[in-house]
């Protein structure tokens, strides 16, 4: 993904300079096509957000996972989306 289409995106109106370079940065990383590297991608970005101080609110994690599904065809992406409401259900 060219992480310059970040620039022009409206949620990211209000984001801190801190977590758009983050995501800037996420997003110009070569990502998986499937929902297993995606999942794998979302748990090193969350490591490595947690090592650099800098937190995301439910809005902006959705964003990151929008940011990592981009690439992926149509059917993996309802499988991500299926992967990802039965671990946040987990974490209730």
């Amino acid at each position: 993904m060219d992480p310059s289409i970040l620039l022009n995106n409206p949620q990211l109106n209000n984001i801190s300079p801190e977590k758009l370079k983050f995501l800037m940065e996420l997003a110009g990383q070569e990502k998986g096509s499937n929902p297993k590297d995606m999942a794998a991608a979302l748990m090193a970005a969350s490591a490595s957000a947690q090592q650099k101080g800098v937190g995301f609110d439910n809005s902006e994690m959705d964003l990151i996972v929008e940011v990592l599904k981009q690439n992926m065809p149509e059917n993996d992406r309802k499988k991500a989306d299926m992967i990802l409401s039965m671990m946040r259900g987990r974490k209730k």
